[in-house]
């Protein structure tokens, strides 16, 4: 027992002996009594945040900083793990322990909380003041922001249950009645967030207001401020004139959006599934699970994409169909002459094998049959179809010049014979000097084409001047971000008689033709592998063969 004299121990008594302990609020071992037992970092910490309540992070009752509302040993340890997790994250920092450390060491002598503040006020750039703002909300607008918008915008650990979810009618009601978020920083942090991806896109100022509004109005109808916001709950906005498009993507960069939507895929199988027994939708909804996310544990697999998925339960699926109508209600039940008569029945045996043997070669992977019945059975092959040229009129018409996107394909296509995907996936930079660089090959573009090309540069350019999307063609919803267009704007904009397939195909059965069927001259041109050259000459060498163009 330590000797006592005057009321204080020999720890605390001024000529005691000196003693070395750890700080009660940072846990750093040094401290002595000069500071109460507080190492100076603590010590100043106190006194710049005089606010003590649970941390939310660790829980402890400490001094709690007024911004970010975590105690200073997170803080610490959040900041030394910014070079791990790339980004300053208190939650995920201390979520699996907390590195300890010695005092004093982290403090550098000419610090000054006015070099910080430079250094701050130079990562965050220039302020950004709306002018419709009250002169509480423009102080709070300029405060400088710690690190950058992104890191210290973190979502409530607390979110308000509902008793049950509410219909509400937003129809009648106009922007202006929507009622303003309580956390008005979190507000004007996000709207900082809109219009630096606004510069960054090359929004126009109508979106850029739309977007700082759509944000204001999901922030101010949440029932608990700061908690993620469901991606489902933005659909009200489209009912006052909004898009919740762009509203989506900024809480997604700030880390406040949650993707609750339901698959399309999942929603499809599942309407096909309803007739079938008990047992045979929970295996089937086994294999859809493995065919959507894979499996990481032996045997692996990859994910399956989503055309895949459709085309093999759409093959299966009328078998399926049969075998719960004979009575059975399990696939273990199924044997080899149950699908060797599904086969013989069966209108394309190639495709219906195929649908099969995806489902039973899994299940069986999975341990969830006992056997495969469609081991080692002759399944057959696809028919291939045989490439037919198009009627010249039809190209004709679609190089009009009239429409500057639709002639421009339909020239790269019809000239140069790139597929879809190729279309698609064009970049600006790809188009120089009268070259076309694609999948390592330099093809000088023919002259129609550079008249089509540069007549829906000018239109590209007159119609969406500010964007920044790198590809070249482009639409209206492309525009705004980076993403190419989709297989389905190009379908919508050849027109239905003629797609871009047929196009591409017709063009390399007119250089099959004119070369002879010179298959390495096919591969050369058109980037093709031996089978698909193959598959154009074998056209142009049978007698019966008929150019229609």
């Amino acid at each position: 027992m330590d000797y006592y004299n005057t009321g204080k121990c020999r720890r605390c008594h001024l000529y005691g002996t000196p003693a070395v302990e750890s700080c009660p609020h940072c846990l750093a071992w040094g401290t002595t009594r000069k500071w109460k037992w507080l190492c100076q970092a603590c010590h100043s910490w106190r006194q710049a945040n005089p606010t003590q309540a649970p941390c939310p992070t660790c829980g402890t009752i400490a001094h709690l900083h007024q911004e970010i509302g975590i105690c200073r040993l997170c803080f610490a340890h959040a900041r030394n793990m910014i070079h791990v997790l790339g980004r300053f994250d208190p939650v995920e920092a201390n979520r699996q322990g907390q590195q300890l450390f010695f005092a004093g060491l982290t403090w550098q002598k000419g610090s000054s909380r006015t070099a910080r503040r430079a250094e701050q006020r130079a990562r965050n750039g220039p302020s950004q003041v709306p002018t419709n703002m009250t002169k509480q909300q423009k102080t709070l607008f300029e405060q400088p922001l710690p690190l950058t918008d992104r890191d210290y915008i973190t979502a409530s650990r607390y979110e308000q249950t509902t008793l049950f979810a509410a219909q509400r009618d937003h129809t009648k009601l106009r922007q202006r009645d929507f009622p303003w978020p309580t956390d008005t920083a979190l507000l004007l942090r996000l709207w900082k967030l809109a219009d630096q991806r606004s510069a960054r896109l090359g929004w126009s100022a109508p979106v850029r207001m739309r977007c700082r509004a759509g944000l204001r109005i999901a922030l101010g109808l949440q029932d608990t401020p700061g908690a993620p916001i469901p991606l489902t709950s933005l659909d009200f906005l489209t009912e006052i004139n909004l898009t919740s498009k762009h509203v989506a993507a900024v809480l997604d960069e700030a880390g406040l959006l949650i993707d609750d939507r339901e698959r399309a895929l999942d929603r499809w199988i599942e309407e096909r599934l309803a007739g079938l027994p008990e047992q045979m939708t929970s295996e089937v909804r086994i294999w859809y699970q493995v065919m959507v996310t894979g499996r990481s544990k032996p045997p692996r697999r990859r994910p399956r994409n989503a055309g895949t998925i459709r085309l093999h339960f759409s093959w299966a699926l009328p078998v399926l169909a049969a075998w719960a109508a004979d009575g059975h209600t399990t696939l273990r039940t199924i044997t080899r002459e149950h699908v060797a008569t599904a086969l013989a029945d069966s209108d394309h045996p190639s495709r219906t094998g195929q649908g099969l043997r995806s489902m039973f070669q899994l299940l069986k992977q999975d341990h969830v049959l006992f056997a495969d019945p469609t081991y080692r059975m002759r399944l057959g092959y696809h028919p291939t179809r045989e490439p037919l040229p198009v009627k010249t009129a039809a190209i004709n018409a679609l190089l009009d010049p009239s429409n500057p996107a639709r002639a421009a394909v339909a020239a790269i296509v019809a000239f140069h014979g790139l597929h879809t995907g190729q279309v698609r996936d064009l970049k600006l930079v790809d188009i120089s000097a009268g070259w076309l660089h694609i999948d390592g090959r330099k093809i000088p573009l023919a002259v129609p084409v550079r008249e089509r090309v540069a007549a829906y540069l000018n239109y590209r350019n007159t119609t969406w001047p500010n964007t920044a999307n790198p590809h070249l063609f482009i639409n209206r919803r492309s525009a705004m971000e980076l993403r190419s267009v989709g297989k389905r704007w190009i379908k919508l904009l050849l027109g239905p008689d003629v797609s871009c397939r047929s196009i591409r195909e017709d063009r390399i059965l007119a250089e099959a033709l004119a070369t002879r069927g010179d298959a390495r001259r096919l591969q050369d041109m058109f980037g093709l592998s031996i089978n698909a050259s193959l598959r154009y000459t074998n056209v142009v060498d049978h007698p019966g063969f008929v150019d229609e163009g």
